[in-house]
């Protein structure tokens, strides 16, 4: 973002004349709140070739079938190459198109929000022909074509201004070879650059970046508050367990309903936040399909989700790429050929309904800190002390999951930023704060706080760390399993930070456990009012090895128990 996430882009709240963000980072219109609901778009004739072969009918019906259904928006995507087949050579008829599909939506009251880089889709990657091997973020010369193409564009899309669900940068550029090939300041240098271009000609543009949860399980350049001239954070998310850093057992494990709500939360630490893609993938379970969907939107709202666009309208028929080898995508559809939602996707429409009166959600009191650590990317990061997204995010996700299930709320708590005052319990899954956040946590420790830590990292278990967790480093052990009893039952722990299992010598802390070699693992510290109650292993990696078995799993809710209760 190019504001602090305090000051979202307020010049945009003085447009009186089309959706501007409110002070809570909720949309609102006129001065009145409004929940953008509604579907992703592409024609189901010939999916990706809609502007190309523009099937005008078609698309007419669709608007009015998503107008019926009580739904108020719709994302639709431009593929460059059909706007600018060369270089700085724009066809003014895909852009007369352009035009006419923004008065269809118009004229029946949807709001739209064009997409203006599609790269990535369906599994398949779209680029003009002249793009060739070019870096679209590390390359100046793509880069300037870029921004000359937004610009291009943003100048048709002003003039619907009143109509406009904001300009989306592009579709999930997080999933892009080139997003992990290019260095993360220049992806970030690239987003300025296109939010400027559109700025340029549409001052009071809502921006927003269609990316998913890449932008919390990988380091693809695509980081949280640093998406300069954004208004507003997307998150897309779907039950499929290789898309995730764990694993689970389908549509209705309680894991697999935790993660969107989750991913949504912490997109919401950052700034606001659409659920701008979200569905089932299958639409053919109708009872796996309607629990997945009553537990994840109220939960997703709940976490500060401001809309929610169902992926998509219809199930995609054509037999052109991507669809050919991506063949799921011919399942996707909210409806069916008649134009009736499809069995178990009810509650998608009944929930889309009552958003506009729903309140909007308040903090939970007393909920449990889930730590996020100011240094949580790691590519070209000198400053990180070793936290990695693929591992973490991991750890960050079996936390939230476990204390929701012990039924207690959570928070997101950024280590950039001062403790929250109202903080009372904060767990670290893993994490590694540098020497500055641990004296902060220290200080919050001592006015009262309650810590949890798992894995406290040995290589920076310097002089503030051995003050807070009241023990020091003698020795560094191999990993061996170390089995011991805790809590009312017995554990058997083989993980540990850096492949290392450090020996302690206790200055104030007490023992808890030790293993069966009568070395300390679990321990306790006092201090000052707060206390610090600390496990050498790294234990949500090993919960995170058997996700995707939730019986094994749901052993593991007695030691979050233990840990919070001890």
């Amino acid at each position: 973002m190019s504001e602090s996430p305090d000051a979202m882009s307020v010049k945009n709240q003085t447009v009186p004349s089309g959706l501007a963000l409110d002070e809570q980072g909720y949309f609102s219109y006129l001065g009145d709140r409004f929940v953008p609901v509604g579907v992703n778009y592409w024609p189901s004739s010939c999916g990706v070739e809609m502007w190309v072969r523009w099937p005008a009918e078609e698309i007419r019906h669709d608007l009015d079938v998503i107008k019926s259904l009580g739904l108020n928006s719709v994302r639709f995507f431009l593929r460059w190459q059909d706007f600018e087949p060369r270089p700085g050579e724009y066809d003014a008829h895909m852009f007369d198109r352009l035009a006419q599909f923004l008065t269809w939506c118009g004229e029946r009251g949807l709001w739209a929000q064009p997409s203006l880089f599609v790269g990535w889709m369906s599994g398949g990657t779209f680029w003009p022909d002249w793009k060739g091997n070019r870096n679209l973020f590390a390359e100046e010369w793509m880069v300037r074509r870029s921004a000359d193409f937004a610009r291009q564009a943003a100048a048709v899309l002003a003039p619907f201004h009143s109509r406009l669900l904001g300009i989306d940068q592009g579709n999930e550029l997080c999933c892009l070879a080139e997003s992990m090939a290019a260095p993360p300041n220049r992806v970030m240098a690239w987003c300025a650059a296109i939010n400027q271009a559109i700025r340029d000609v549409y001052p009071h543009a809502l921006i927003i970046s269609g990316n998913e949860q890449n932008q919390i399980v990988n380091d693809t350049g695509w980081r949280f508050d640093a998406q300069p001239g954004t208004d507003l954070y997307s998150m897309h998310g779907y039950p499929v367990p290789a898309w995730h850093s764990v694993a689970f057992d389908g549509m209705t494990d309680s894991l697999c309903q935790s993660l969107l709500p989750f991913y949504t939360q912490i997109a919401r630490a950052f700034g606001p936040v659409m659920v701008q893609e979200f569905g089932t993938i299958v639409t053919f379970g109708q009872r796996q399909q309607d629990e997945y969907l009553r537990a994840v939107l109220p939960a997703c709202w709940e976490a500060g989700a401001n809309g929610f666009l169902w992926w998509c309208l219809r199930d995609i028929r054509a037999d052109v790429h991507p669809y050919l080898s991506h063949r799921f995508e011919s399942t996707l559809g909210l409806v069916d050929d008649q134009d009736q939602v499809k069995p178990g996707l009810d509650y998608f429409i009944e929930f889309a309904r009552s958003l506009q009166t729903r309140p909007i959600p308040q903090a939970a009191p007393r909920a449990i800190g889930i730590y996020w650590p100011r240094h949580y990317y790691h590519r070209d990061a000198p400053l990180n002390p070793g936290n990695h997204p693929p591992q973490l995010s991991r750890w960050l996700v079996m936390v939230n999951w476990a204390f929701r299930q012990l039924g207690h709320p959570t928070r997101i708590v950024r280590g950039d930023r001062p403790l929250p005052q109202d903080l009372q319990t904060l767990v670290i899954p893993g994490a590694i704060p540098d020497a500055q956040e641990v004296q902060a946590l220290e200080a919050w420790v001592r006015e009262g706080g309650h810590l949890l830590w798992h894995g406290p990292d040995p290589v920076n278990w310097g002089h503030e760390l051995v003050r807070l967790l009241g023990a020091r480093p003698v020795d560094y052990r191999s990993v061996s399993p170390a089995r011991f009893d805790a809590f009312g039952q017995n554990w058997t722990l083989d993980v540990y930070g850096r492949e290392m299992r450090v020996e302690l010598r206790i200055d104030t802390a007490t023992i808890l456990a030790r293993d069966e070699d009568r070395l300390p693992i679990l321990l306790r510290n006092n201090l000052g009012r707060g206390c610090v109650v600390y496990a050498l292993p790294l234990v949500d990696e090993c919960v995170a090895r058997v996700a995707d078995r939730p019986e094994q799993r749901r052993r593991w809710l007695k030691w979050y128990e233990g840990m919070y209760g001890a």
